[in-house]
This record gives structure tokens, sequence and C-alpha cells, in this order.
């Protein structure tokens, strides 16, 4: 009984870790690319555009890649004591131009890490990233007990002060409780590891300033939140167009990177301020409904432009035209004038010439005399036959998947069939979950795992009693 107990605890214990084997881990490795997207204030994350993806070795310059990399050393507080890092890697400067941001529109920076997976683990602003001045203190030390922090030298701690940039860091190497005069003597390159790439860094304002939690490691994403707002313009300001009448307004949007101007135009919003004069649908075509006026308006979160519309009092005849779109009384754009039709079956007629036509050579002989030579008897011509269904040769196991095809549904059969054709459906192989059969096997392993060690119980039991 015993043995039963423990088989059936042990069959509980697995069906209880079984959905913990079968979820993937999510563990805190080293970071092999680098996402930089690209975005304005109020989108969620999932809005921004992604710009460029980089993977390191692109990066490196010891192994052809295109940024120079630079080593250096930062000093932290957190609070109670040092924490010195060396540090090789490229300047977020430098990583972001090669990308192509235009810095001096950048509002926010954010850091997305592998170990962090509630939104960005560091946001910055622009400029406390990339303009305040920030320093490696290498006479920065603290008390053990206290947590103070004193100058190493017992001078000042600003001696020997120097300026670093914001890091991404390909490997580093880093020491608690030193102050950097101890560490610069301890310290050998060989000691760089590349066990937090990407590991950002980015120095001390000040002396007492408490940020070793910042310092992010493996980091593999980075939000760029642009300050300004698209710039939305268009030439047609002021139109006239004919009741009945439609016409689509171009716009043109300048946004800080390029890539966000198809989003943006996507996502432009419109409005009409009397639609009982003129209404406008999400492509920006203006259809003109009444005599009157409106003011039609594109806006894009601040951005706007706003056109005036007028409707005139003939209307247009229906499949005619789309009005003028410029105020001027010309044709609209894509319109141009063409001659009368003829009547069908009707030729144009040919104009009389004035000119006779040149007499034959004197040596040809005269039409009077002339004698029709014999035609030659036409070739068997192929006899045309009145179009007919194609007849197809499909195996029978091909049928399977097969439907009949539907004459008045274009869109399902891609144009128009005949009522007695036939449609041949192609769908794409479904993959499996293999989730549920990992389970059903663990679990049939334990069932059998279970019938054998009762089996095997009532069998000593039998043994012992015998």
């Amino acid at each position: 009984m015993r043995r039963l107990r423990k088989l059936f605890a042990a069959l509980i214990l697995a069906a209880l870790l079984l959905p913990a084997l079968l979820t993937p881990a999510h563990a805190d490795t080293v970071t092999d690319t680098i996402t930089i997207a690209v975005g304005y204030f109020g989108w969620a994350e999932e809005d921004y555009i992604e710009k460029v993806t980089y993977h390191w070795t692109e990066l490196d310059d010891l192994y052809g890649g295109a940024l120079d990399t630079r080593t250096e050393i930062y000093s932290y507080y957190s609070g109670s004591r040092t924490y010195l890092v060396a540090a090789r890697g490229f300047t977020i400067r430098d990583l972001l131009s090669y990308a192509g941001i235009d810095l001096w529109s950048i509002g926010s920076v954010d850091f997305f890490t592998k170990d962090h997976v509630n939104g960005a683990y560091r946001s910055f602003s622009a400029y406390s990233l990339l303009s305040m001045p920030r320093y490696y203190f290498p006479n920065l030390a603290a008390n053990e007990e206290t947590g103070e922090i004193y100058a190493y030298d017992g001078d000042d701690i600003w001696n020997g002060a120097s300026t670093v940039e914001s890091m991404l860091a390909l490997e580093d190497y880093t020491e608690w409780g030193v102050s950097g005069t101890e560490f610069e003597q301890l310290y050998d390159p060989a000691m760089l590891n590349p066990n937090c790439r990407f590991h950002l860094f980015f120095g001390q304002s000040q002396p007492s300033e408490a940020s070793t939690s910042s310092a992010a490691k493996y980091c593999y994403k980075i939000l760029i939140t642009f300050s300004g707002t698209p710039v939305l313009g268009t030439d047609e300001t002021d139109m006239e167009l004919k009741i009945g009448s439609g016409h689509r307004l171009e716009l043109t949007v300048d946004a800080e990177d390029g890539l966000l101007n198809d989003y943006v135009r996507n996502h432009i919003t419109w409005s009409s301020s009397d639609e009982r004069v003129a209404v406008v649908s999400q492509d920006g075509t203006i259809r003109m409904l009444s005599p009157g006026e409106a003011v039609v308006t594109a806006s894009f979160g601040n951005s706007s432009v706003s056109v005036t519309v007028r409707a005139s009092d003939e209307p247009v005849e229906p499949g005619t035209g789309t009005g003028t779109g410029t105020g001027t009384g010309t044709a609209a754009p894509g319109t141009t004038d063409a001659p009368p039709a003829q009547p069908t079956g009707q030729t144009p007629e040919t104009p009389p010439q004035t000119d006779a036509p040149e007499p034959p050579p004197t040596d040809a002989p005269s039409a009077a005399v002339l004698t029709p030579e014999p035609e030659p008897e036409p070739s068997a011509a192929p006899v045309e036959l009145p179009d007919a269904p194609r007849i197809v040769a499909i195996p029978a196991a091909a049928l399977l998947g097969t439907k009949p095809g539907d004459p008045d549904n274009d869109e399902q059969n891609g144009g128009r069939m005949e009522d007695d054709s036939t449609q041949l459906v192609l769908t794409l192989p479904v993959e499996k979950d293999q989730t549920l059969l990992v389970a059903g096997a663990l679990l049939l392993a334990f069932a059998l795992g279970a019938v054998y060690g009762v089996v095997r119980f009532k069998r000593e039991l039998r043994g012992k009693r015998t």
C-alpha cells in the first residue's frame, strides 16, 4: 500500500509539473541582435515602425562591423557602495546616426531588455542620454559600514574625473566595492566578457548620483520617440466642385523619418464642417451633395490641413466627370477632352481627295486589256469551333478537396466560371500542435507505470500469503 501511495503521489506531481515543462522558459541570455523602431508620443509599443535590426557582428569593428568600438571605464554609486565597469562597445550616438535617425528630432529613447518583460526597462529623454555631461570618477569611494562616499586620495572626488558617453557594450567586466583607482590597477582587457551583451552604460552626472540599477543588460530593442509631429500639406486649398461629383484630395506628408510617412498617410482622420454640403471618405475623396460651402479637414495628432470646397449649382450627370479640383474651371486631374464617339455600326466619313491619282506609266498595259489572274484555290482553313469547356484529366485522388464552382461568386472563383465548372481548392497544410501529443504520451507512460506497479504489488502480496 505504501508503494501505491508513493506512485500516485509521483503521478500527481508529474501532472502538476507538466504544464511548466511544456511552457517555453525565459532565460537571461546574451543578446545577438538589436532592433531600432521609431514613432511619436502617444503611440502604443506595437505601433512603432521597425527601422532596422543589426546583428552584433555588423556593428563590431573587430569583426568587420561598421562602428568604431572603444573601451571606457564607468563609475557608479548604488547608495551604499561603488560599482566599477570596464566596457568595450559603441556609443548610442554612433549607433543611432548609423541607423539614419535624426538626433535633433528625438524626444525620448526607451530600452527593452530580455530580463524585463513589462514594457521598457529604462527610458531617457534625448537630453539626459545624448547631451547631459556624464563622468567617470576614479577618485570615488564609499565607506563599507556607512555607505557614505568620500575621496579615495583624501582630496576631492572630482580629481581625475573624465567625461564619458552613453554606450552599448559588446563585452564588459565589473567589480563592486572598489574605487576607480584600484579598479584600473587590477583590470585587464582579457577579463572582458560578452555574457551581458548588449549592456547599457551611461556614467554619472555627479558623484552622489545612484543609478546602478539603470545600467540595463540584455538590451534587444530601442524605441525612438520623436518630439515633433508630421507636417501635412496640400496644393488644393480652395475648390469648386459640381453637385454629385467626387474629387480625391492629394496630401503631402513630411514626418521625422521617411518610414513614418506611409503610416501617417494611412491613419489620417478626415472630417467635413457641413456634411449636408460635402462628405469625405477615409481615403480623402470629397463628394458634393448640395449647394453650399464646407471645410474639409485632414488631421493626424496635432497636425492638420483644411480645404474649402463650394458646390456649383450645375449638377453632374450620372456617369460623367469628377468635377473641378483646383477651382480654375479646368477638368479634374486625370480627365482629357476626347472627340465625339461615332454611332455603333458606322465608320467615319473619309474626306474627299482633291488631288487626282497619278496616271500609270506609259509602258504599262491599259486597264481595258488587263485580265484578272486566276485566284489560287484556297487551302483548307481550320474550322473554328464554338468555345467549349476544357476537359482536364484529374486523378481520382486529386478530386478530394474540389467543390462545385459558383458562377455568380467572382470573389470565390477568381473570375467568371461556367455553371458546370469545377474549382480545385488548395489549402496549406496545417502544422499540428505537438503540445497535446507530448502531454498525452507522458500521461500514457505514467499510466502504464502505475498499472505495472499495481500488478507487481499484487504479485508480491500473493507471494507473502503463500
